[in-house]
This record gives C-alpha cells, sequence and structure tokens, in this order.
C-alpha cells in the first residue's frame, strides 16, 4: 500500500462498505459490524479515502434528529497502519463535516485512551468529556438520548463541536432532552440489535 500521493475522498454508502470494511475491522475489531449496520440500514454514509487507488481510510457517518436538534454523529473513522500521521483522518474529518454543516453539533464517541482519535478531535476543535461530565453539565435525560443516538454506551467519551463556531454547544445539547426525533428505532435495529447478535455469535 502507497500511502504518499493526493487523496480523493468519495462519499457513498453500501457500494463503498465493502472497501471500508477491512479497514474498520483492522482497528475495531468485531465492532465494526455496527457500523455496517447503519449502513446496512440506510441511514449511514461512507467517506473512503483512496490514494493511488487503494483504499487507506474510512468513516462511517449519519445525521439524525433528536427533538429540536440536528445531530452529525462521526460513528467510525479509522486508517491504514502504514498510512497514519499523514493528515488522511483530518481529511476524511473535514469532508463529513463540510457535508453535515446543515447540523446543530457534530458528535464523536471513543474510549479513553484512544490516543490518535483523541489527538484528532481536539486539532480540528472538538472538546472531550466524559459521559458523566455530561450528565452534569447537560442533564441525565438529555446523555440518555445521546448514547442512543450514537450507540456509544461501550465508550467513555463524547467529542463535541458547534457546526456555527460562536454558538454555545451545550445549550444546544441540553434542547435534545426534549424529544425523541428518530433514535429509538435507529437504536433497536443498529445498536441493541447487533449487541445481541454479537453475544449471541459468542456464546
Amino acid at each position: 500500500m502507497d500511502c504518499d500521493g493526493s487523496i480523493t475522498v468519495l462519499i457513498g454508502s453500501k457500494e463503498l462498505m465493502g472497501s471500508a470494511e477491512q479497514i474498520l475491522r483492522d482497528f475495531f475489531g468485531s465492532a465494526y459490524r455496527y457500523a455496517r449496520a447503519v449502513v446496512d440500514y440506510g441511514v449511514g454514509s461512507v467517506a473512503l479515502a483512496i490514494v493511488n487507488g487503494s483504499s487507506v481510510g474510512a468513516a462511517v457517518y449519519y445525521g439524525i434528529n433528536v427533538g429540536s436538534v440536528r445531530l452529525c454523529i462521526i460513528y467510525y473513522i479509522a486508517v491504514a497502519e502504514k498510512c497514519r500521521g499523514l493528515g488522511i483522518g483530518k481529511i476524511l474529518m473535514s469532508t463529513i463535516e463540510e457535508i453535515c454543516a446543515d447540523s446543530d453539533v457534530y458528535i464523536a464517541t471513543t474510549w479513553l485512551g484512544n490516543e490518535p482519535a483523541d489527538k484528532l478531535y481536539k486539532s480540528l476543535g472538538y472538546v472531550g468529556y466524559t459521559w458523566g461530565e455530561l450528565r452534569r453539565l447537560i442533564g441525565r435525560r438529555a446523555v440518555d438520548r445521546l448514547l442512543r443516538a450514537t450507540c456509544g454506551y461501550d465508550d467513555d467519551v463524547a467529542y463535541v463541536k458547534p457546526v456555527v463556531n460562536d454558538s454555545d454547544v451545550l445549550s444546544t445539547l441540553k434542547r435534545i432532552a426534549e424529544g425523541d426525533g428518530d433514535i429509538n428505532r435507529l437504536w433497536r435495529e443498529t445498536c441493541i440489535g447487533v449487541w445481541l447478535r454479537l453475544r449471541g455469535n459468542t456464546h
């Protein structure tokens, strides 16, 4: 795999998932199936970074309304190991942000200690909060809806960034306590359903 050269980002859905899957599986293991589920369900999109004809990075993202708030969820993002540190993750993120410009908040979740993700998100202006911190800042009900919208139960940190730079992201996130929007069906189909299938496969 050659990582040097110009980077092209393709945007699609199921037709790109086959190319994205190996990159996501290499980094996330069997958890990549959550990314596949949102794409198969029809809400998730795929951003695929290509260099010299090779897939070198992939992300799965989706937009969802929670009450009056539009979230852009950067669900999974990974760069092939040989190609890390070359700005490919930043290009994927910037591309997704442009596509999701009609949203109110960008959000990504991950586990404590995921240093590449922490560095990437902070370099783009995201602020990380543990779920406990968010419960104190925006309330339990809002966090419960965020957890459902992101399927972030196995993660420790939510990185958030307002789409409009001057807006107060925490005030915006408080408003998601006011309604469920599309999250309950999405959660059943792409989060708890996948978790039950994965659990069934290991017992």
